[in-house]
């Protein structure tokens, strides 16, 4: 896989939008869109930007995809896709997911300590 293609993937596996990234680094929409189409390079500047954004390595960006390779997923992300879940949720069923993440806390304590 190429940069362009590895971009992308990574952009979609961890739901970021074009313009989102865009926003990141600075740039417009269609820099971003160019960039996935092969018709643009971003700088070094803004290649090591994208990689600390998505936590990989400029190497993995410039290389691209393997099977094998799981493909990082930002921890801040989750965190906004959560609140943005949760937020929708009626009274009921947040007080029912704060039930559940304290199970799971609890078990994440349990296997800290095993």
């Amino acid at each position: 896989m190429n940069f362009a293609n590895t971009l992308k993937n990574l952009r979609e596996v961890n739901h970021v939008t074009q313009e989102q990234l865009a926003d990141y680094l600075k740039v417009s929409r269609p820099t971003i869109a160019g960039y996935e189409t092969k018709s643009r390079q971003p700088d070094f500047e803004r290649l090591v930007k994208i990689a600390e954004y998505f936590e990989v390595s400029i190497d993995y960006l410039m290389r691209g995809y393997k099977p094998e390779d799981e493909v990082p997923v930002k921890e801040s992300i989750l965190n906004q896709e959560a609140m943005i879940s949760y937020r929708k949720l009626s009274l009921a069923s947040k007080q029912d997911a704060l039930k559940y993440i304290r199970l799971l806390q609890l078990r994440d304590d349990k296997t800290k300590k095993e």
